[in-house]
């Protein structure tokens, strides 16, 4: 611990030791002034064994190779994204799913809402994910993403298989995060904590039962309580700092003025951070829940464990998928081939750039907005049949309409109508330098960590 606070804030070059940037900055200048595509992946291909003799000198083969490979796709990625090409070679670094499309809440605004279910506003189906369908995802993309994010629409928890899930993308090298109600009944405390989930953002906004329930529809707070009590206990017993749990409380008129007694009540019950959400006006959905005027902000309860927890980096290093990542690592950049076009500049989303999301059913989405009937969201369905979602002829058509190169007409993607944040992804910046720290606080600096987050 000692050692990743000295790390955070003294760069192993101020003492002589090595770094990541000289490497990366060498890497982000090529990439900056080569022609095209092809050339990107040339430069990848030449720095691979050269970052990997770097990285080995620190980690095991396998943890090497897969630092070379997740490192390399954020730097192409960063290339596609400022080229704004449609058609990339890079792949998404991070990956967000559900392992239940299914919720017992009914909170306004949400698909799963009472007005949006009567009038079936969303296309959103039931389904729970699968171990095989999420490792068909991880064998396409683990070996590059440095993270997963489960949860989208639907509660994690309803599915008693997420702690396997959750393991299983830790044998990649990913950092795991989910969000949930913790409203459920059944929940086992031990196997979180024993799954190698990173982070667990408890969605609680009220301090009593009156005030929480008008949000969180259908939602139980003092079974919420247990549950944390549950989680706490069980990471006091078995020795653990993770998952480091995180209350978000959503600040709207109704309940702005139990924000001091909800951060009491999480002090005692031992969460680890308090966080004020301004979140979206949902009056569309009830007119009486209207969203309050407060700053968003975090309070950090207890700091250590929200710090890098690098014991929880590679949680299990006899598990990790070893093959997968070598025939990954062994595998040349272009080898898909990705159709050249001309850099552009101007506003895009980040969303077709950084992260993919996929639903309980295998339904691939560009973001985490929720398909209507009126707009399909949906860009490919994971099948299996060797092809890559994430180069759908949705998302190119989607990517080419930002960048200027497709005209709004009636057969324009979705995205050209979007009236969501584009900048805003579920694993960005900050996910980014959190899994880099974790993983080697001395080696990625923050000058590494500038090139590799600063986009």
């Amino acid at each position: 611990m000692l050692s990743a606070l000295f790390h955070r804030f003294i760069p192993a070059s101020a003492y002589g030791g090595q770094t990541a940037f000289p490497a990366l900055s060498r890497i982000d200048w090529e990439l900056q002034r080569c022609p095209g595509a092809d050339s990107a992946a040339g430069i990848l291909e030449r720095w691979k064994p050269d970052l990997y003799t770097r990285l080995r000198a620190r980690f095991a083969s396998t943890a090497a190779q897969a630092l070379t490979l997740k490192i390399l796709n954020l730097c192409l990625a960063r290339y596609h994204f400022h080229t704004r090409g449609a058609a990339v070679l890079s792949r998404p670094f991070g990956l967000v799913t559900d392992p239940s499309n299914m919720c017992r809440l009914a909170c306004p605004g949400c698909v799963h809402s009472t007005r949006a279910e009567a009038l079936k506003l969303f296309d959103w189906r039931p389904g729970t994910l699968s171990e095989d369908r999420l490792s068909a995802l991880l064998k396409l993309y683990g070996p590059y993403a440095i993270g997963a994010y489960f949860c989208n629409y639907g509660e994690p928890l309803l599915n008693l298989d997420t702690p396997k899930l959750i393991r299983l993308a830790k044998t990649y090298l990913m950092g795991t995060a989910l969000s949930t109600s913790l409203s459920v009944r059944r929940f086992d405390a031990d196997a979180y904590v024993e799954s190698g989930l990173d982070f667990m953002i408890l969605s609680i906004d009220g301090a009593t039962q009156p005030v929480y329930e008008r949000f969180r529809r259908n939602g139980d707070l003092d079974l919420v309580f247990g549950n944390i009590r549950k989680l706490v206990d069980a990471k006091r017993r078995l020795g653990k700092r993770t998952p480091a749990l995180s209350w978000n409380f959503l600040a709207f008129e109704h309940n702005a003025h139990e924000i001091p007694p909800a951060v009491r009540m999480a002090r005692k019950l031992g969460v680890n951070q308090f966080r004020v959400v301004n979140p979206f006006d949902v009056r569309w959905d009830d007119p009486e829940i209207r969203p309050a005027a407060v700053k968003a902000g975090v309070r950090r309860l207890d700091w250590l464990s929200i710090a890098n927890r690098p014991e929880n980096w590679n949680p299990f290093p006899d598990s990790v998928e070893s093959g997968a990542i070598a025939r990954a690592f062994e595998r040349p950049w272009n080898e898909h081939a990705a159709s050249d076009s001309a850099p552009r500049s101007g506003h895009t989303c980040h969303w077709l750039y950084k992260n993919i999301v996929m639903d309980a059913t295998g339904r691939i989405l560009p973001c985490c907005g929720g398909p209507r009937p009126d707009m399909n969201l949906v860009f490919a369905t994971l099948d299996g049949d060797g092809g890559d979602p994430f180069n759908s002829e949705k998302y190119r058509r989607a990517r080419a309409w930002f960048s200027g190169g497709s005209p709004a007409s009636d057969g324009a993607p979705y995205c050209a109508r979007c009236e969501w944040d584009h900048t805003t992804v579920n694993i960005g910046g900050p996910e980014i330098g959190r899994y880099f720290r974790a993983a080697d606080a001395a080696f990625f600096d923050r000058r590494s960590l500038g090139i590799l987050s600063g986009w």
